[in-house]
């Protein structure tokens, strides 16, 4: 059976996804974005438009630097990084511009550069982006300068057409008993009251529910849901963060994943962002991160990311925090984490700086006691 998808997306976006983004840029992935939300105060916290807006310049203006930065490589290790970091840029800004507005036709031509850009950054070698790093900055540029100020945006296809590669647009034939059997986990976890079946890609089924008045989708993959959104309400009462970080843990164990640990939390007014993670030995695995919206006194927006990505060649411990803090300047105190940095598994303690430029995270080996990466 044929899904009723107009256009495949990525699992990745979700409409909750404003807070999503900040979680992302607590595991290192990204930065600037509570250092954005900060500089450009003008509207409550709990505006999820405005809020939007200020995640989709953060994320189009990281894009951009990026792209600008994959100019300078001539070799593909410190591309695939880069490529790495700007997919998440991406899907941020696809996901912001979902959310801040509404207009699909006015932004078709940014949708598709997205989606093309996520295509390049997750599926050509880092030497194909190298070659492609002068059309990739140049089209990343032009997004920008329209994100900030409103100027035209016109793009064709021109970065996928450019090596002759087409997005897989390919739809994928499910089974009743397959449909049904997801349309049962999606009922039990989530206490819907309403579950339609919209379509399905690869190994993901999406659905259409509502649950308290509240309309969203779940998509559900190996019997989990990876990913759920409902609209939040605007006038909904205020959650305290002990009390969201319960509700996320009970929501992530709901859906599937069990053995999460809080990482980090976030107070937006009405809404409480939280990311959680795997712990390894109290170390956490901040790669492969879940988090959770949570709004009104229930989880809203929940994705799971690879939070069940196993790690079983971590490193041991052979340095204290107090002796891996003298490799950094004055801060505040390390967490151990779980990373894998240039292909290996590295234990490291993850230390926090909030410049006037933004966030910044140095980390440093466990092992050695030696600084490892600084982003």
């Amino acid at each position: 059976m044929t899904n009723n998808l107009n256009e495949k997306r990525s699992y990745a976006v979700i409409i909750a996804a404003v807070v999503s983004a900040m979680i992302v840029m607590v595991c290192g992935l990204a930065t600037g974005l509570v250092y954005a939300v900060r500089e450009r105060r003008q509207a409550p916290p709990d505006d999820s438009r405005l809020i939007a807006g200020y995640l989709l310049t953060d994320a189009a203006y990281s894009l951009r630097n990026s792209m600008s930065a994959l100019r300078l490589c001539n070799e593909p290790e410190p591309a695939e990084e880069i490529n790495r970091t700007a997919l998440v840029h991406a899907v941020r800004a696809e996901t912001a511009l979902e959310c801040h507005d509404d207009d699909w036709a006015g932004n078709r031509s940014k949708e598709q550069f997205l989606n093309d850009v996520a295509t390049v950054l997750h599926s050509y070698t880092p030497e194909q982006t190298i070659e492609l790093s002068e059309k990739l900055y140049e089209y990343s540029a032009k997004f920008y300068v329209s994100v900030i100020g409103g100027a035209e945006f016109e793009y064709n296809g021109e970065l996928i057409e450019s090596n002759g590669v087409q997005e897989d647009e390919e739809q994928v034939e499910v089974t009743q008993e397959q449909k049904d059997e997801a349309q049962k986990i999606v009922e039990a976890a989530l206490e819907t009251e309403r579950s339609e079946f919209v379509g399905a890609w690869g190994e993901h089924m999406e659905f259409y529910i509502e649950r308290d008045g509240k309309t969203g989708y779940a998509l559900v993959c190996d019997s989990k849901i990876i990913e759920y959104s409902l609209m939040r309400e605007d006038d909904a009462e205020h959650t305290d963060v002990d009390e969201a970080e319960r509700l996320a843990l009970e929501a992530a164990k709901a859906c599937g994943f069990d053995h999460l640990t809080v990482k980090w939390s976030v107070d937006l007014g009405k809404s409480v962002g939280v990311i959680m993670c795997k712990s390894y030995g109290g170390a956490l695995a901040t790669d492969d991160c879940a988090n959770a919206v949570v709004s009104g006194g229930e989880v809203v927006a929940f994705s799971a990311g690879k939070c069940e990505t196993e790690h079983k060649d971590i490193p041991s411990v052979k340095k204290t925090e107090r002796e891996a803090r003298r490799a950094t300047k004055d801060g505040d105190k390390g967490t151990l984490v779980v990373r894998n940095i240039n292909g290996k598994e590295r234990i490291c303690y993850e230390y926090r700086y909030d410049l006037e430029d933004g966030v910044h995270y140095v980390y440093v080996c466990a092992e050695n006691g030696k600084q490892i990466q600084v982003k």
